[in-house]
């Protein structure tokens, strides 16, 4: 093995460990929207405009789906205080929050948890503008409970 191989392989590893962290056997991933682009109306329906600004469903959960990421404007964010986040979110109950608001939700931010085998086992989609939160997994989309407080706090860290 040469030297360069030597150097380089290490690098790739640690790379690929910045770029996605493993938390409690989970991978956590992080993607933030790069730029804000309008609601193309003639394509009210169609997967991006669902994925950013509105509800996605379960059967949105496909092996493709960090790639359609990508080409909708989104970006892997190799963030430091993602433990931070994995933690308030995992401390958090699931349910209906009680209170609505008059903007569109545009979520900018999206968590991306995999099992070991590298399979999405669930999405959380954030909008710190308007309160706003959905989670999907594999078998359904609610809700996280959460307080202004903490979309404030997320707000901070992402």
């Amino acid at each position: 093995m040469s030297i360069k191989n030597l150097i380089i392989l290490p690098l790739l590893l640690f790379c690929s460990f910045i770029s996605s962290q493993k938390l409690n056997d989970e991978i956590f991933i992080i993607y933030k929207l790069k730029s804000e682009k309008t609601l193309n109306k003639s394509k009210k329906n169609s997967l991006k405009n669902q994925t950013i600004y509105g509800n996605s469903k379960s059967e949105n959960l496909h092996s493709d789906f960090e790639k359609d990421l990508i080409k909708f404007g989104y970006k892997k964010v190799e963030d430091l205080k993602s433990n931070q986040i994995f933690e308030k979110l995992n401390s958090l109950k699931n349910g209906k929050n009680s209170y609505d608001t008059a903007c569109l939700k545009v979520y900018r931010d999206i968590l991306i948890y995999k099992n070991q085998n590298n399979k999405i086992i669930k999405i959380i989609k954030i909008c710190t503008s308007c309160y706003a939160n959905q989670v999907i997994t594999p078998k359904s989309s609610y809700e996280l409970l959460m307080n202004f407080e903490d979309y404030d706090f997320l707000d901070e860290l992402l």
